[in-house]
């Protein structure tokens, strides 16, 4: 039987800033800066954590094309 070596992965759930991409961007480097002691090779963040998720919908739309 081949042994495959484990692959660890993290979650993180934290409460992000709308339209605060330095904040956001700030806690995720602390959460990734914590997980690399601990070996782990992929981090699971949540959906639009780094710009906000619920102003999006009524940007107008040069102001959603800055986002990317």
């Amino acid at each position: 039987m081949q042994r495959y070596p484990l692959l660890h992965a993290a979650t993180v759930q934290f409460r992000h800033r709308p339209n605060d991409k330095t904040y956001n961007l700030d806690r995720i480097h602390n959460f990734i800066t914590q997980v690399e002691q601990q070996d782990v090779k992929i981090v699971v963040l949540p959906e639009i954590c780094i710009t906000g998720y619920w102003h999006v919908p009524k940007l107008p739309d040069e102001a959603f094309s800055c986002l990317k």
